[in-house]
């Protein structure tokens, strides 16, 4: 592929991102308390709907990287723009709990086949080792996704919720499905599949797999309950509701802002170690959120937001660096079973805590879980070199 069709591609996946996170994982933040206020339902019930649907995505998240594995991504992205639409639009027509939660039902299917693990897993196929940028691009656009948040709210207020699904139901049939058949090169090239040599996980290998598996279960523990309740907890340091609203506000373009870093420098250095700094900034800004306070509530959304971009990140590059690019699908798609139940559950379980613990304990918490996930990546580090050793082996054999 030319780089006139790579920066094409990247653009494609970029802004599909953009609309596909926008308009299912991010819509129960603007949709939720207005449906159960109309249908008569119960908040808690609603958002059941919303951890079914990862919870779906996280089990169907395996078979559907061995699909991309074998057949390549376009087919995955092109029915999960169609499994979306058809899902708003059921959600659209909700009078109670069933419709709610089959429309969530279709949105999860969706999710597995159109989010990222599916759209890095396609961009791995594609491009090989070489898929590395064109990642971290992606996510740079795909960042932008937040700010459908106050469109969402304008046009509820507008037109109402339903007709607010409906028309975001329509450019995922006539626009992003038709541009993902056309637009994404059918099957594998034969390139790609005959460069990338098999990697068997054996021993160590295998320590290497609960490693990653373990940092990223850590990070999205931390990840999905704070995009829940992070308002509420700045609230528990003196801050007003909206100058807690202000301090969020600044995770989403953080987000950005660590991605285009990484974008720029990150070529300097050895990804594992890239990840580790990154990682190493969470558990640093809350210990300094423990010591001063709320002045340095704006240090930790900043290294929250950063931290937490490159999360994904470094989740997408390091299997690919540790394993090339072969099973590369695959491999995402049983590293997205842990992470998506993870998140599904993560926000029931953490609500007691939320309730009946003190502000300084939860972020001592947060702290704990986000040094042990650091601590995965370092002990990582030392089982590179043997990796490197068992993928010359069997190269050197093939």
């Amino acid at each position: 592929m030319n780089l006139k069709s790579t920066y094409r591609l990247t653009l494609i996946m970029g802004f599909a991102q953009i609309y596909m996170w926008a308009t299912t994982y991010y819509l129960p933040a603007t949709l939720i308390k207005i449906v159960a206020n109309e249908i008569g339902e119960s908040t808690i019930a609603l958002v059941g709907g919303f951890s079914w649907s990862l919870f779906l995505s996280g089990i169907c998240a395996p078979k559907i990287g061995s699909w991309i594995e074998n057949e390549g991504g376009r087919l995955s992205l092109f029915i999960g723009s169609l499994l979306a639409s058809l899902g708003l639009i059921v959600l659209s027509a909700t009078n109670g709990l069933i419709i709610w939660y089959i429309g969530w039902t279709i949105i999860g299917l969706a999710m597995a086949l159109g989010l990222f693990s599916a759209c890095f897993a396609s961009l791995v196929r594609l491009f090989g080792q070489g898929a590395k940028k064109v990642i971290i691009r992606v996510t740079i656009i795909s960042g932008f996704a937040t700010f459908f948040w106050p469109l969402t709210t304008y046009l509820i207020q507008l037109i109402g919720w339903r007709n607010t699904l409906l028309a975001y139901s329509l450019p995922h049939l006539l626009i992003w499905a038709p541009i993902y058949y056309f637009s994404i090169p059918k099957g594998v090239p034969a390139e790609v599949a005959e460069s990338t040599p098999v990697i068997k996980i054996l021993g160590k290998m295998r320590i290497i797999i609960y490693l990653l598996a373990s940092f990223a279960i850590l990070r999205s523990v931390v990840g999905s309950t704070g995009s829940v309740f992070l308002i509420n907890i700045f609230g528990g340091l003196g801050l007003s509701i909206e100058k807690a609203a202000f301090i969020a506000a600044l995770i989403g373009p953080s987000q950005i802002a660590g991605r285009i870093i990484e974008l720029l420098f990150g070529h300097k250095f050895n990804p594992i170690n890239s990840g580790i700094f990154w990682a190493s900034i969470m558990p640093i800004s809350i210990l300094l959120l423990l010591v001063i306070g709320a002045p340095a509530s704006f240090i930790f959304a900043i290294a929250y937001g950063m931290s937490n971009g490159m999360a994904t990140i470094t989740m997408s590059i390091l299997p690919l660096v540790l394993f090339g690019s072969r099973g590369y699908a695959s491999l995402m798609g049983k590293l997205a079973l842990p992470i998506l139940v993870t998140q599904a559950i993560s926000p029931v379980l953490a609500t007691p805590i939320m309730d009946s613990w003190s502000t300084r304990n939860i972020f001592l918490l947060a702290g704990v879980l986000s040094f042990i996930a650091l601590n995965c990546l370092i002990f990582l580090r030392h089982f590179q070199s043997h990796t490197k050793r068992v993928k010359d082996g069997v190269s050197g054999d093939s």
